[in-house]
């Protein structure tokens, strides 16, 4: 098992730089008062299946981090374009009943209520006009996902079974990580480059853990996607070869330049799919 030193850890990197890029310019389409839709954060693949329950807490006080989270790009766009629209705002309900209004949803509303009184409204809009907002450092800003900096997690263990099959196989990815101060809000990052080099990537967050040891499993299922169309997307076909996959655990977003952002540790590993 080798830690860290991966060269495709700071390819993916970069790939997550230009992704910013592009979140600010659809936060100034918003401005403009022309943006049509939002825009999704993390594109999961649907080879990649999560099997353990280790990534949530048992319990967790703050039961909104996780939808906080998973609905930051509608909320990010129905907030800015609130402020945009609204001549006048002097409190959050005036914002947060403008979400209600154009998402009709009762979880937005309530996300924007808790994260808009932990910080008032005048912080609340200037952590919203923040143009490379990724959404754990949204939802911490708000006060809604935990922080710890000095939590840490390592890798104990790491394998890969079975090391050779078939394609239209299934491949496990059998892990443990410890952590002796807890960790932060943070992501779990699956990486797979592949014999014609389209990468295949899948985060999952992780809740904010005590001490301890927590084991996953992650399948990989090496079937084409039959829903894929080549004509908008890369359709991965699972040739014959050697597929190189990397995991990384961190604090925060992974690949983020924000405060309360860390890569605590990575592990590498491959598979190979037989002619």
């Amino acid at each position: 098992m080798h830690h860290l030193h991966f060269p495709s850890y700071y390819h993916w990197k970069k790939k997550k730089n230009k992704m910013y890029k592009g979140i600010a310019l659809v936060i100034l389409v918003i401005f403009g008062g022309a943006a049509a839709h939002t825009h999704k954060i993390n594109a999961q693949s649907s080879h990649i299946r999560h099997f353990s329950l280790s990534l949530k807490e048992e319990n967790n006080a703050n039961d909104f981090c996780r939808d906080c989270v998973d609905t930051f790009d509608t909320l990010i766009y129905l907030v800015l374009d609130g402020i945009f629209e609204l001549s006048i705002i002097n409190t959050c309900d005036d914002i947060c009943n403008y979400v209600t209004e154009k998402s009709g949803s009762p979880v937005l509303y309530a996300i924007c209520a808790v994260g808009c009184d932990a910080v008032g409204i005048n912080e609340f809009i200037k952590i919203a006009k923040e143009v490379d907002l990724d959404p754990i450092y949204f939802c911490e800003s708000l006060k809604v996902c935990p922080i710890n900096d000095n939590g840490d997690a390592k890798f104990k263990s790491f394998a890969i079974l079975p090391s050779h099959a078939q394609a239209y196989s299934t491949f496990i990815l059998d892990f443990a990580y410890e952590s002796v101060n807890g960790t932060g809000t943070g992501q779990l990052v699956i990486n797979i480059q592949t014999v014609d080099d389209i990468e295949i990537s899948t985060t999952f967050l992780i809740e904010s853990l005590k001490p301890g040891r927590y084991a996953e499993r992650i399948s990989i299922d090496t079937s084409p996607d039959p829903t894929c169309d080549p004509g908008t997307a890369q359709c991965e076909q699972w040739y014959p070869g050697l597929y190189n996959v990397t995991v990384m655990i961190c604090n925060g977003e992974c690949g983020s330049h924000h405060p309360n952002s860390q890569l605590y540790d990575m592990v590498n590993g491959s598979f190979r799919i037989d002619k």
